[in-house]
Order: structure tokens, then sequence, then C-alpha cells
């Protein structure tokens, strides 16, 4: 039922028109700095996975990025401190910048979320978990990763790759601080939301960067703004 579709997928996003000329023409939407255009990324993002997870799931989905944020790797040491358990899909990124990314799930909204996607062929109930139901999760994972990954290539103008995605579950802090092994790491929190007609499901995405990883995004959203203001 789910297939990985990474490499279409990117290709879908790299040879859409959009990048720097997107920006200029949505005149509509006005930027005043970096984190209004990381908003405007996950804005692109969301319309893109929601087309993708209401193809592949033949029912529509509403995928929305609602809240963009910077997390210190001290504050989100608090943010996960509990053994609440989860439910995370993690990808690393293999070119263009260096990082990962985890979309983190908690154990009941990820059952919530995997009876949407399954309904009439598999139910899953806490404390289990069927092939077919991580098979979702995972695909779902997939969809929301390539999705934000995919909007940052349009406009770093980068082939930003990830790996095929790893499903892991466990108390949120081991899940979370478990990926957090690079030197140097600025987070961001991308909050994602799943709609459909009966059901409103949140999770997180952590994206962890690089100093160089986040250099690189800096530069290019000097260059976004300068432009709009040209």
């Amino acid at each position: 039922m789910f297939s990985f579709f990474r490499e279409k997928e990117l290709k879908f996003f790299l040879d859409k028109p959009l990048g720097l000329i997107y920006f200029k023409e949505k005149g509509e939407v006005e930027m005043r700095d970096e984190m209004d255009v990381l908003k405007e990324v996950a804005t692109i993002a969301a319309a893109h996975g929601s087309n993708a997870l209401s193809e592949i799931l033949k029912r529509t989905i509403k995928l929305s990025l609602p809240l963009v944020t910077t997390v210190t790797p001290d504050n989100l040491e608090k943010e996960i401190d509990s053994d609440e358990i989860v439910l995370s899909v993690q990808s690393r990124i293999l070119s263009g910048i260096e990082g990962k990314v985890l979309l983190v799930l908690e154990e009941k909204s990820a059952f919530r979320l995997i009876n949407i996607c399954c309904k009439g062929e598999d139910k899953a109930t806490s404390g289990f978990l069927t092939e077919v139901g991580l098979s979702a999760v995972k695909e779902i994972g997939n969809v929301v990763i390539g999705s934000y990954v995919g909007a940052l290539s349009m406009f770093l103008k980068l082939l930003i790759v990830p790996s095929i995605p790893t499903l892991i579950s466990g108390p949120l802090y081991e899940v979370v601080s478990s990926a957090l092994s690079l030197e140097k790491e600025h987070i961001l929190m991308i909050e994602a939301v799943f709609e459909e007609s009966e059901e409103k499901i949140k999770g997180k995405m952590y994206f962890v960067l690089t100093q160089r990883g986040r250099e690189i995004i800096n530069q290019a959203c000097d260059k976004i703004l300068e432009s709009l203001e040209k």
C-alpha cells in the first residue's frame, strides 16, 4: 500500500520554477526576516505534502506547518525531558547541507493517524502496531520530511537529499536526544498538523543543523530578503 518515492518527490520540487522567483512574485506575503522566509517555506511544503498524502491515501488529508521557531539545545533538553512514549521517523541529510530531520508523534497521536490512513484496512490499538501501521507511519514521515526538504531545496537551489527514513519508538527524551550528536547544533522546531474531516492530530518536526548548514540557510535567506527590497 505504501511505497517510498523520494527521488520522484525531490525531482518534482526541483523542477518547479519557484525559488527566488516565487518569493519575488508573491507580493502579498510580507517577509522582514529569516524566520518569515522559513515560515513561507513551510507553507509551500505543507501544500505539496497535503497533495502527496491525499494522493497516496486516496482521501483528503490536510497537512499544515503553522509554527516554525528556533530552539537552543538547552531549551530543547528541557522540552523533551519526559518518559512519554513516542514514535519518530528520522532521516539524515545526505547532500546539500549537513543535518538530521525528525518527525515526532506521541504514541496516541500516531495510532490515531494510522487509523485515519488505514480506514477499512487495518486498525491500530494502544501498545500494538501491525506491519501496515508501521509502514504507514514511516511513509507519512517520509512525505512530511520530503516536503520540507524539497521546499528548502527550491530556494537554496541545492539538491538536498534525505536518507531513507528509519522508524524509532521509545521515551521522548531518548528518541530525540539520540539524534543530537552533531557539534554546534542549530535546531528548527516545526509543528506539523494533520487534518481530516473528523480528526486533527499534532506532531513536531526537528531540523538539526550543523554550523555550516545553518550558515548556508542564513545566506540564502539574506539573498531572498535583499531581492524583495529591489
